[in-house]
């Protein structure tokens, strides 16, 4: 656990997804973050077939931090989610703005707990972009990058001793 003073973070439930529950004990010990949750409706972003941009969706996630006044803030979504440069995405995070989006679409599963697992494992990493972190080396840290189930299956859901010590320094 990390003994710093706690920040506070918005916890958002676009559309029907219902995450935050299976993911906020673990964001908040982690991060040492005071959670509120709130639910929103998707927003009209770019699309793509079915997919939603997951740029204009983090710029939701951004708005809604700045108009919680929250520190940080983490977006859920049950669609899938694209980047120009990608064909898809599990997440995206903004260094700068504090904030993430993770799309709960390819994590699912017919095993809850792998799901709760793979969504843990998301939120952990696009929230370590969110504070700062890179991406690690380490194939079984959670702040690797990973293409697939089976990258993101592979990794742990903490963070490698580096990746970890770079947080203290992030947070202190």
């Amino acid at each position: 656990m990390i003994l710093v003073p706690p920040r506070s973070f918005l916890l958002v439930e676009f559309g029907t997804v219902k995450a935050a529950d299976l993911v906020e004990g673990h964001l908040t010990e982690l991060f040492g973050l005071l959670a509120t949750t709130v639910r929103a409706e998707t927003p009209e972003v770019r699309k793509k077939a079915w997919q939603l941009n997951a740029e204009d969706l983090l710029s939701e996630v951004l708005r809604l931090r700045a108009e919680h006044s929250k520190d940080f803030a983490l977006g859920l979504s049950e669609d899938d989610l694209y980047i120009p440069q990608l064909n898809f995405v599990f997440g995206l995070a903004s260094h700068d703005g504090r904030s993430a989006v993770v799309s709960t679409h390819r994590l699912r599963s017919d095993d809850p707990s792998l799901y709760r697992e793979r969504l843990l494992k998301e939120s952990v990493h696009e929230m370590g972009h969110a504070f700062g972190l890179g991406h690690c080396d380490d194939a079984r840290c959670v702040m690797h990058f990973s293409n697939s189930l089976q990258e993101t299956d592979h990794e742990r859901k903490e963070l490698c001793g580096r990746c970890g010590r770079a947080l203290m320094s992030l947070l202190l």
